[in-house]
């Protein structure tokens, strides 16, 4: 089935996605608020084309959102509803944003009042897996909509995972999130420990990654880029500290109170007096070497 595309969200990932899309569908078209960003993409990739909205959606069968959060995403759902046809001709709306599970399933609400299925489709792989088509894509949504769009979202995710209700990819993503934050000052901690030891640590970490104790940030994100003192992945701290935080939200939400991942909470709550937003996210290991006196490398 061939559809129309409107991309919205040209960030690092979005143009990374959008490009990668395009590859696989001929041709996208492509809007960001900043029109300056838009054009210079439409100048390198002849197979997207800018276009302004609320005129862009009536030319789509398909709107993909990459926002910096769930609150952005819902001011284009409003600008759309404004008027009725511009959601004459949309049947899927997929966001790829790392949004808020509950403001999905919100979204989602409004936009089926319009015969629109909403996907909440969170990614994981950064620039660099959507540049490869290696993202992992955690989706919610009505299985037949995924099933619809499933050829689309390969374009650019190797791995599929739908986990049934809308708000369940973002969910799914925020915990991930988190996790991945838990295991960076857990992992610095560490190393921290075995520096005082007088242990080198590119062969502590080789003893860890093939042992029971590994983990990705150990196995790629330490090697590749703090101990080669880069810091240098490309996940801003802010973006890192807004998924923690919607995890922060679905605990509350329930009313639960996970005692070790709310020290990890604590922890990005502290570092955010010393790291600005657009500093790499693992630059927090810097705040936890300055208490230590210790640097890892």
């Amino acid at each position: 089935m061939s559809l129309n595309i409107l991309f919205i969200g040209l960030g690092n990932l979005g143009s990374a996605l959008s490009i990668k899309i395009a590859e696989a569908n001929n041709q996208l078209i492509i809007y960001d608020l900043n029109l300056q960003v838009r054009d210079e993409i439409e100048k390198k990739h002849p197979n997207l084309h800018a276009v302004d909205i609320p005129e862009g959606f009536c030319e789509a069968d398909v709107v993909m959102t990459c926002l910096p959060n769930s609150k952005d995403v819902q001011s284009v759902v409003d600008l759309a509803i404004r008027n009725s046809k511009n959601l004459e001709k949309i049947r899927y709306w997929i966001d790829t944003t790392s949004g808020s599970p509950k403001r999905s399933r919100q979204i989602a609400a409004q936009l089926q009042e319009y015969q629109v299925d909403y996907l909440d489709c969170a990614v994981s792989g950064g620039p660099k897996g959507a540049k490869s088509g290696s993202l992992t894509a955690m989706i919610g949504g009505n299985e037949e909509a995924f099933n619809a769009v499933k050829e689309l979202i390969q374009s650019f995710a190797k791995n599929l995972v739908h986990l049934g209700l809308v708000g369940s990819g973002h969910a799914v993503k925020a915990v991930n999130n988190t996790l991945l934050a838990a295991n960076i000052l857990c992992v610095a901690e560490a190393m921290i420990t075995l520096k005082s030891f007088d242990v080198p640590l590119e062969k502590a970490l080789s003893a860890i990654n093939t042992s029971s104790g590994r983990s990705w940030v150990s196995q790629q994100r330490f090697p590749d880029h703090v101990l080669s003192r880069t810091f240098d992945y490309g996940f801003s701290f802010g973006l890192h500290c807004k998924d923690v935080s919607t995890f922060e939200e679905m605990i509350n939400d329930h009313g639960l109170e996970p005692s070790i991942l709310m020290n990890i909470l604590t922890a990005l709550q502290d570092a955010k007096m010393h790291l600005a937003p657009d500093a790499d996210h693992l630059e927090v290991i810097k705040i936890i070497e300055d208490k230590s006196g210790i640097t890892i490398q």
